[in-house]
């Protein structure tokens, strides 16, 4: 079988169509909990099953692993063994038993969900899963898919955030899925967007400095530098919300250059890179990202004393 999409295995589990062996792996991890969540709802629809099993892939052996998937289900019914950090196994081929061809939910009577940080297919078991198994990817979500996800999981909680809002979890770094459901969190459950993302202390908080900042406006910018060298818990987020802005400004002037849409992000945010373009010159913001990542080992690793570090950037690129 090859390497298959979350959809796909979500569209066979509603026919009712399952594989003995899931191998789920990757670096973002929610979407293999969602997978995993949605496995055992369709294995256990009344809700969950006596016949469950969790295992550490540090701590158990390939014989134990496939012991516990054989054994039989408490007060009947299929078996599901979840296995943690599953390739820490050692002797994986050892699992080769479990690899069975997919089947109907009447003729099932185990499921094993391998959670992996990755699937090595140097390994001769790896391409006996990737002929035996349901492989599905959990990877990092692509800068272009941000915010359906955003609204995904806003829609998940109940909530609408404002576009603002969108805008700064989707630039976001680092980014993750339960890093953006911890700060809706937030929201959900004190309504206030200056709560969220990073936005404290900041004067005018994080939208209102990039705003000044890539469009240049000195004044407006130089305002908040007192604010970033008081509360460094402020700065560091920032870094990387900088960082991440100038990649899409530089994306943006080479679609404005070539004519091409690599550049592929919400309408609120498009309109303001659109904005910003007219500000800056490919070759400033290409200086702009080394003066960041200097700035970033700076501040993590030298004494070097805030105000200045943030006024040198300020009045560098401000003008």
């Amino acid at each position: 079988m090859p390497v298959m999409d979350p959809k796909a295995v979500q569209k066979e589990l509603a026919q009712g169509q399952f594989w003995p062996v899931y191998w789920l792996h990757g670096t973002e991890p929610m979407k293999a909990r969602e997978l995993l969540r949605r496995i055992r709802l369709a294995l256990y629809p009344q809700g969950a099953g006596l016949g469950e099993q969790n295992l550490e892939g540090a701590d158990a052996s390939a014989a134990e692993v496939v012991d516990a998937s054989q054994s039989l289900a408490l007060g009947g019914g299929v078996r599901l063994t979840v296995v943690r950090d599953a390739h820490l196994i050692k002797s994986s081929e050892e699992l080769s038993p479990l690899l069975l061809p997919r089947c109907a939910r009447g003729e099932l009577t185990s499921v094993t969900v391998f959670l992996s940080r990755d699937l090595d297919r140097r390994k001769k078991f790896s391409k006996l899963l990737l002929e035996s198994a349901a492989c599905v990817p959990c990877e990092e979500v692509p800068e272009s898919d941000r915010d359906s996800w955003i609204q995904y999981l806003a829609k998940n909680r109940g909530i609408a955030p404002p576009a603002e809002l969108t805008a700064r979890l989707g630039s976001l770094d680092p980014w993750t899925l339960d890093i953006v459901d911890q700060e809706l969190e937030k929201f959900s459950l004190t309504g206030d967007a200056t709560l969220v993302a990073g936005q404290g202390a900041l004067t005018g908080g994080p939208d209102a400095f990039l705003d000044a900042f890539f469009g240049r406006r000195l004044r407006e910018a130089l305002a908040a530098v007192h604010d970033l060298a008081e509360h460094p818990d402020e700065a560091i987020p920032l870094l990387g919300l900088l960082a991440w802005n100038a990649r899409q400004l530089a994306l943006a002037l080479r679609d404005a250059r070539e004519g091409t849409r690599a550049l592929k992000l919400s309408p609120f945010l498009q309109d303001r890179f659109a904005r910003w373009t007219r500000s800056w010159k490919l070759s400033e913001v290409a200086e702009l990202q080394a003066e960041l990542s200097r700035l970033d080992h700076d501040t993590k690793q030298t004494p070097r004393t805030p105000l200045g570090m943030w006024t040198v950037l300020v009045t560098k690129f401000c003008r």
